[in-house]
C-alpha cells in the first residue's frame, strides 16, 4: 500500500507541474497533453518492480476514475485546455495499464508494452506536431505526419532493442532480429489506423501478443 500511496504522490506532482506550466503558458495544447502522457506512462511502465500486480490494477482504476471526473468537470488542465470529444486516449491509458497487468506477469513484457504507449506514441505526437506540419497524410480522415510515424518506428526499435535484450533468456538471436524488423512497422500501422485514442490499448495489446508468441 505504501508503494501505491507513493506512486499517487508522484502522479500528483507530475500533474501539479503540468498545471503550473500551463498557467505560466510555458506548455499548452498537444505539448501539454503529451508531457503528462509521457511522464505518467513512463513512470507506470516500471511499476512491476515497485509493487504487486494487484496494486497496479488498483492504481489504474484510481487513475481511470480521476480522468473521467476531470473530463466531467475540469479542475486540472493536463489536456492543454483542449476540449477533446473525439479522442479518449487519456481514459484508455490507465485502462491499458490495468489490462496489461491482468494479461502478463512478465515485468519486462509489461514495461515494453506500456513504454510503447508513453514514449513511442507520445514522442511521435510531439515531434509530428512541431516538426511535421508540412508533410502529412490522412488515414480514415485522421491527419498523420510522416515525421511522427517515423519517430514512432524509431522509438519502438529502441524500446524493443533494449527491452528484449533484458529478457535475452527468453529469446534467440533470430527471434530478436525478427521482432526488431517486423514489430515496429506493424505497431506503427496499428497506431495509425485505430482511432478515438484506442491505440493506447491496441498497441500494448499487440506488443504483448507478439512477445508471447515469440517466446
Amino acid at each position: 500500500m505504501l508503494a501505491v500511496i507513493a506512486s499517487l504522490v508522484v502522479i500528483s506532482v507530475i500533474l501539479a507541474v503540468a498545471e503550473i506550466l500551463w498557467r505560466k503558458k510555458i506548455l499548452k495544447g498537444e505539448n501539454q497533453r503529451k508531457f503528462v502522457h509521457i511522464s505518467i506512462g513512463t513512470f507506470a511502465a516500471f511499476w512491476p518492480w515497485l509493487m504487486s500486480w494487484e496494486a497496479i490494477q488498483l492504481l489504474g482504476l484510481i487513475m481511470t476514475v480521476g480522468v473521467l471526473l476531470n473530463r466531467h468537470r475540469t479542475f486540472l488542465h493536463y489536456l492543454g485546455n483542449i476540449r477533446i470529444t473525439h479522442n479518449y486516449g487519456d481514459v484508455f491509458l490507465p485502462i491499458a495499464i490495468v489490462i496489461a497487468s491482468l494479461v502478463t506477469t512478465n515485468k519486462i513484457f509489461f514495461a515494453i508494452a506500456i513504454l510503447h504507449v508513453s514514449l513511442a506514441d507520445g514522442l511521435a505526437a510531439v515531434v509530428g506536431k512541431n516538426l511535421g506540419r508540412h508533410w502529412k497524410y490522412k488515414i480514415f480522415k485522421h491527419s498523420k505526419t510522416v515525421v511522427g510515424s517515423m519517430t514512432f518506428w524509431l522509438v519502438s526499435v529502441c524500446i524493443l532493442g533494449v527491452g528484449i535484450l533484458a529478457a535475452h533468456d527468453s529469446f534467440s538471436y533470430d527471434q530478436y532480429s525478427l521482432l526488431l524488423l517486423t514489430l515496429p512497422p506493424m505497431l506503427m500501422i496499428i497506431e495509425n489506423v485505430v482511432g478515438f485514442g484506442m491505440d493506447n490499448i491496441a498497441v500494448p495489446a499487440a506488443v504483448l501478443v507478439a512477445l508471447n508468441l515469440a517466446v
